[in-house]
């Protein structure tokens, strides 16, 4: 048996695999879109939607962990948020894109993650065209209404815009997001280590 010295730097960056996951999805459904294949698009965009929430909160606690000082990905999202908007000096109009698309998501990502039952009742009295097809009950959930290609779209769009706006405003390159690292082995060192004292 030979004894070594082993040192390992590890730096994993888990935004990089959801934003690959989200983007893998992506083109899936743009294909489905492109060729008229329009079976389960709707279970693939709530993938989609799901990874790119996903990834907006792990790139905010990229960010957050390299620029604000005591960060914690544990606190409630808008407290994060807000801390890196501050640190970055950004104060967005969150009613506007890009930064409405990220409220937008994330109440979608709540709906879904939490599942939480949605039961209620109707008891009206209503006018008919007499063919009662108006009256059919709408069992769609409100998360639904995210559904759309177009959504989908422009959530990518908006969050790739306020991520490369952030890793600017915080003076990160491209290049240290990257999921990296390195190890040496060392003989000698491991030697000196452990030779015997006399």
């Amino acid at each position: 048996m030979v004894w070594v010295r082993k040192q390992v730097q590890k730096n994993i960056y888990i935004h990089n695999d959801l934003a690959n996951t989200a983007d893998h999805i992506r083109k899936r459904v743009e294909e489905m879109e492109a060729t008229g294949n329009r079976e389960g698009i709707a279970l693939d965009i709530t993938a989609c939607l799901t990874m790119l929430a996903f990834t907006f909160e792990s790139r905010m606690n990229f960010v957050g962990a390299k620029r604000v000082a005591g960060w914690s990905e544990r606190r409630p999202f808008g407290k994060k948020l807000g801390n890196v908007l501050e640190k970055l000096g950004i104060t967005p109009d969150l009613t506007e894109r890009p930064y409405s698309t990220v409220g937008e998501l994330k109440t979608f990502r709540d709906i879904i993650a939490h599942g939480k039952p949605d039961e209620s009742e109707i008891d009206e009295l209503v006018e008919s065209d007499g063919t009662f097809d108006d009256l059919a009950t709408d069992l769609r959930g409100v998360w639904e209404a995210h559904l759309t290609v177009e959504f989908m779209r422009q959530c990518f769009e908006d969050l790739d815009a306020i991520w490369h706006d952030w890793l600017e405003r915080a003076g990160i390159g491209r290049y240290e997001t990257i999921t990296h690292g390195s190890h040496e082995i060392s003989l000698e060192e491991a030697l000196k280590a452990f030779q015997p004292k006399a």
